[in-house]
């Protein structure tokens, strides 16, 4: 079974590698559950964007 980031991002054109799929896995698991303990509506003024870079920052 494809996992529900993988659909998300294929549905935006985003082609995922296999060996990054278990990565996205867990950091869709942990930005889920960071959104269960925020107050939505706080943030509703807010504008937030968050990006992955495989490996981490590069300069």
């Amino acid at each position: 079974m494809e996992p529900e980031i993988v659909k998300v991002l294929k549905a935006k054109g985003i082609d995922v590698p296999a060996h990054h799929v278990d990565m996205l896995v867990n950091q869709w698991a942990v930005f889920e559950k960071m959104r269960e303990t925020v107050k939505q509506e706080a943030l509703a003024d807010y504008d937030i964007g968050l990006t992955h870079v495989p490996g981490g920052d590069r300069k």
